[in-house]
């Protein structure tokens, strides 16, 4: 009798911890390429995500278990990108947007070469305030696909500022539209941040033979897949300039997801935002 009731207590034990860890978000924390415990942002440090979410329109935006998932998994950041927006009534983005009633957002034109057309959203909270922004679409639509959106921000209570420029390169140029971004950013002086599914791997682009950014810190390194597809690939890419690095603290991916939600995991990165 008392051992078919030690075997009952492993057998719950071992249900209880299974069903802990099934609730479990799986986030993926690095520094400088290293894999490490994940852990929340504090307080003061300043959290900015990216995340494509593949052909967000109004079929997605109709699913309320998929904008549920989708604000509770952005809504921890202070910043964050949704790319791939893909919807000529607006209203996608719309309701994406009540699941954030604490973050402001700007929204890009439709822009695109063909009938398919996609937009960029960047939401931020009241850790930030919005300074100036430019969608470069009107200016650089024949040269590429989708041309970048440029925000900059100054840190509510702290002396950083920095500007964000975020990307979707086109699989098939995304060598000229890295040229194309290079030459909109040139050679600034102040923080810079780039966050974008840059396709920078694959057949797509020879991440063993980078020719862009080649005096920048490109965060999500090379050995990190951020696909959800069973290949092994870093298309989505955070990359700063030399400025910024005093402010880097670490970067993650979260893989908590499936095809229905997202052929992409998020990527994010931590700032120390002390730092000028």
């Amino acid at each position: 009798m008392v051992i078919k009731m030690k075997k009952i207590y492993v057998v719950m034990a071992i249900l209880m911890i299974a069903i802990l860890l099934s609730g479990c978000t799986k986030i993926q924390e690095y520094i400088d390429g290293d894999e490490k415990d994940s852990h929340p942002p504090s307080d003061d440090e300043i959290s900015i995500a990216c995340w494509n979410l593949q052909i967000f329109g109004t079929t997605k935006a109709s699913k309320t278990n998929l904008i549920d998932y989708y604000g509770e998994k952005l809504d921890e950041y202070d910043i964050f990108i949704v790319q791939e927006i893909r919807d000529s009534s607006g209203t996608a983005i719309q309701t994406l947007a009540k699941e954030f009633p604490n973050h402001d957002y700007i929204l890009s034109e439709r822009a695109g070469q063909s009938s398919s057309k996609e937009q960029y959203a960047v939401f931020y909270n009241n850790e930030v305030e919005l300074d100036t922004y430019k969608d470069w679409t009107s200016s650089y639509q024949e040269q590429m696909q989708r041309p970048p959106l440029e925000v900059r921000f100054d840190v509510t209570n702290g002396d950083w500022d920095f500007t964000l420029y975020t990307i979707h390169t086109s699989p098939s140029s995304v060598d000229e539209d890295l040229d194309v971004l290079e030459d909109i950013i040139g050679s600034s002086n102040k923080d810079v941040i780039i966050l974008g599914d840059l396709n920078a791997d694959g057949s797509y682009y020879d991440e063993d033979n980078i020719q862009h950014f080649m005096d920048w810190k490109w965060v999500v390194t090379n050995s990190v897949d951020t696909t959800v597809a069973l290949s092994d690939n870093t298309y989505d890419r955070i990359i700063i300039n030399d400025k910024c690095e005093n402010n880097y603290i670490n970067f993650g991916v979260m893989d908590d997801v499936d095809k229905d939600q997202s052929d992409h995991y998020l990527v994010y990165a931590i700032f120390d935002p002390s730092e000028e």
